[in-house]
């Protein structure tokens, strides 16, 4: 899995490319981690590379969205292929994790919640 960090207005957009998969995971894990630590705890998934996500993966990205949310951050995936799409749809995984078509309406929505909600920093205050 190879994986690309970009910092835009205080969001952090992972880019994701490659099979979500048991045997990848660790390498995610450690990156949101690293960036959890560094207080940035509202990212993107860009999804749009890859192929396919297997119980891991998905377990991973729930997993991602309920601990962001227990320190007021957010996980937001967009770029999902139809597989993938059906995956989140037939576990229901999408009620539990943002959706999004596009980077456009990843971004917006991030945005909007952050000056919606003052509490709903980018980045906890050290």
């Amino acid at each position: 899995m190879e994986i690309k960090v970009e910092l835009d207005s205080d969001i952090i957009f992972l880019k994701l490319n490659g099979s979500l998969v048991a045997s990848t995971l660790e390498q995610l894990k450690s990156q949101i981690q690293k960036l959890v630590d560094k207080k940035y705890v509202n990212i993107v998934f860009d999804m749009s590379r890859v192929e396919f996500v297997d119980s891991s993966g998905l377990g991973l990205c729930i997993s991602t969205a309920r601990d962001l949310a227990g320190i007021s951050g957010k996980l937001v995936c967009y770029g999902l292929n139809e597989n993938v799409q059906k995956l989140f749809k037939m576990t229901r995984a999408d009620q539990k994790i943002v959706v999004m078509a596009s980077r456009m309406n990843a971004f917006e929505y991030m945005l909007a919640r952050l000056n919606d909600d003052p509490h709903g920093v980018s980045v906890i205050p050290g």
